[in-house]
């Protein structure tokens, strides 16, 4: 069936159920679902698809007797949508940014990043066994701040094979150092 043919179709069964034809309500709503659900999908993560797709479902219900027979449908509906979407996600980031952080969940990070290096320690020491280019590519990286792409650029290597030996070299490291 054509785009143009569902949406008549669901056009009439809106207005049918308008004027007291309950069967004809309840299929708009089933044959609506589908859709919403795909569009709802694509702005919001699939857990939480099924309860704005609830939230519009009965907003639609709610609004129902506001919809004139004589303009199009999926616009009237897209703008439901549109308003329980953004309701969603403007709750959802408003939980996130009042959650607080337990400071203890991230405590063995700090104390590997604030940790001063051992007594006889150094960068050279810890770099031991690291080949060259190894080096050149971890200092690029993880001093001056390059990417991938930008170091791979430098050094006539692919992104890829720059990533690799970033890996291999802190393996090697971690491996050396007892954490790996």
């Amino acid at each position: 069936m054509a785009q143009s043919e569902i949406t008549a179709e669901l056009t009439r069964k809106l207005l049918a159920g308008l004027v007291g034809d309950n069967a004809a309500y309840a299929d708009f709503l089933s044959q609506l679902s589908p859709i919403l659900r795909r569009v709802i999908g694509r702005k919001i993560p699939m857990g939480d698809v099924e309860d704005v797709l609830q939230e519009v479902l009965i907003s639609i219900h709610k609004a129902r007797h506001t919809y004139d027979g004589q303009r199009p449908l999926m616009p009237w509906v897209m703008a439901i949508t549109s308003f329980r979407v953004t309701d969603h996600l403007r709750k959802t980031y408003s939980e996130m940014r009042h959650s607080q952080v337990d400071i203890a969940d991230y405590e063995n990070v700090l104390e590997a990043v604030t940790e001063p290096p051992g007594e006889n320690e150094s960068i050279n020491e810890m770099l031991d066994g690291v080949g060259q280019r190894e080096r050149k590519i971890l200092s690029l990286m993880h001093v001056e701040g390059y990417t991938a792409s930008e170091v791979g650029s430098q050094l006539g290597m692919k992104e890829s094979a720059v990533k690799v030996a970033a890996h291999r070299a802190i393996k090697k490291i971690r491996e050396r150092l007892g954490n790996g």
